[in-house]
Formats: C-alpha cells, sequence, structure tokens
C-alpha cells in the first residue's frame, strides 16, 4: 500500500515476521467512502478489523423503536487499498457498554467504531491462540489470520445481498469455526 511504510509499521512488520505475533489492528474511522484506510491497517502483515453493528446490538445501545438491518458502522474504513488489496481483513462487533477510566466521571458509556471492534477481534484470536496452546499446535501469524478470513460470517444487507466486502472485510469473525479451520489444517505448520 501506498502508506505503508514508516517506523511504526517497521516495528509492527518486524514483531510479526521475527517474533511470530498476530497484529490485530483497526481499520480506522474514515468511512463510508472507498480507500479509507490508513497504515497499519493497510499493511499485509496484519488483521485489520471494520466496525459492525447487528440489529440485536443496536437495540438496546440505541434505544431504537424498530429494529433496522444489520450494517456495517458508516464511518468504518473501507478498502480496497490503493494497491488492490481487499483492505479490511475481517469484522466484529463495534460497539459495546463499556467500564471508562474514572476521569470521564462516568460509570459505564457507550463506545463505538472500530476501536471497539479490535479488541473484540484480538480477544477472540486470544481464545485461538489458547487452545492452540493447550492441543501444543503449530501456528504462525499468517496461518490465524487466514483462519479467521476463511471462517468468517458473510452478513446480509437490508436488501438480502451482502454486506459490500469492501466494507466488512471476509465477514464477521467467528472464534469457533476459526479453531475448526486451524484444527482442520494442522499440518500446515511443522
Amino acid at each position: 500500500a501506498v502508506d505503508n511504510y514508516g517506523h511504526f509499521v517497521a516495528l509492527a512488520e518486524a514483531a510479526v515476521h521475527e517474533k511470530g505475533l498476530v497484529f490485530i489492528t483497526s481499520a480506522g474511522n474514515n468511512g463510508p467512502a472507498l480507500t479509507t484506510g490508513g497504515a497499519p491497517g493497510t499493511s499485509d502483515f496484519c488483521v485489520s478489523v471494520g466496525a459492525f453493528a447487528s440489529a440485536a446490538m443496536m437495540e438496546p445501545q440505541y434505544s431504537l423503536r424498530e429494529r433496522l438491518a444489520d450494517i456495517q458502522y458508516t464511518w468504518s474504513s473501507r478498502g480496497p487499498n490503493v494497491d488492490g488489496a481487499l483492505g479490511v481483513s475481517v469484522s466484529a462487533p463495534g460497539g459495546a457498554i463499556t467500564a471508562v477510566p474514572r476521569w470521564t466521571l462516568q460509570r459505564r458509556q457507550l463506545m463505538n467504531g472500530t476501536s471497539m471492534a479490535a479488541p473484540n477481534a484480538c480477544g477472540g484470536v486470544a481464545l485461538l491462540l489458547s487452545a492452540l496452546k493447550a492441543r501444543n499446535a503449530s501456528w504462525t501469524p499468517a496461518l490465524v489470520r487466514r483462519a479467521l478470513e476463511n471462517s468468517a460470517a458473510v452478513v446480509p444487507n437490508a436488501s438480502g445481498g451482502r454486506v459490500d466486502p469492501w466494507a466488512l472485510g471476509w465477514g464477521l469473525v467467528q472464534v469457533r469455526r476459526a479453531d475448526q479451520w486451524l484444527r482442520e489444517h494442522e499440518g500446515l505448520v511443522s
């Protein structure tokens, strides 16, 4: 990607390739226009996560009177990257009612965007890595990314078609399906 350079990107790429770190990052909140992702999310060594809002999640969080269709948050950055790559690897729930720092003088707050989606996906990856470690399986960051992408759930949009892949990426993170994919492909790394 054009913006896939700089000291931080070089350090992150080295951590992935030399230390085996699975690098999860937000896709960014610059949508809905195409090609709105930025580094490090546009880098091919990381898992770039978009923000998704399901109808079940929106109803209580936004006090909706009527149910809306599942959507990608409009501000979630979209691909493709300038180099033609997808841009968003996968998506995860992008809203949370969460504990917040004490200095906000609030006990909880509704927060949304890719800054909520990336930690959600990261928690899923932590579960996958724990399962891999428990069964003493070999893995690489690229294999974990492939598992997430190949097991992601495609989501229909309001008209019954597919949510735009430039927005959603390969789909919504599915931890159980990703674990199953890793079990089926354990021989890929020795």
